[in-house]
């Protein structure tokens, strides 16, 4: 009788520690594109969006990762800001649905990040 609620909570822990992990990683993963591209010669937003796209794959291979450019950057002193979001799989699958607040499919999560365009003088 207990058994049952014990693999219950251990699932609910386990899920609780993967949507921590996946938001730290988007946010980590959105940081390291951002970084890239702010320190790029040119095509500064597609070096950001790939640099993102490759980190969030490596850094959390579970969930399905996208990448959106928010601001692309390009000249000197500009922003560039990028949007990491992962779909992180519901191990609970319908129980969750049972709770107010809790999705029935996949929890979706997000990490943003913007940084200043870096630039030399010529």
């Amino acid at each position: 009788m207990t058994i049952p609620i014990v693999v219950l909570v251990m699932l609910a822990i386990v899920q609780f520690g993967l949507v921590v992990y996946a938001s730290q990683m988007a946010s980590e993963a959105a940081r390291h594109g951002v970084r890239w591209g702010a320190v790029a010669q040119a095509n500064q937003a597609g070096v950001a969006a790939s640099q993102a796209a490759g980190f969030a794959g490596t850094a959390f291979p579970v969930g399905n990762a996208q990448v959106s450019v928010l601001a692309p950057g390009g000249v000197v002193g500009s922003n560039i800001k990028l949007r990491v979001s992962y779909d992180v799989p519901n191990l609970l699958g319908g129980l969750a649905g049972m709770v107010p607040g809790l999705p029935d499919g996949p929890f979706q999560v997000t990490g943003e990040a913007s940084m200043r365009q870096e630039g030399w003088l010529q």
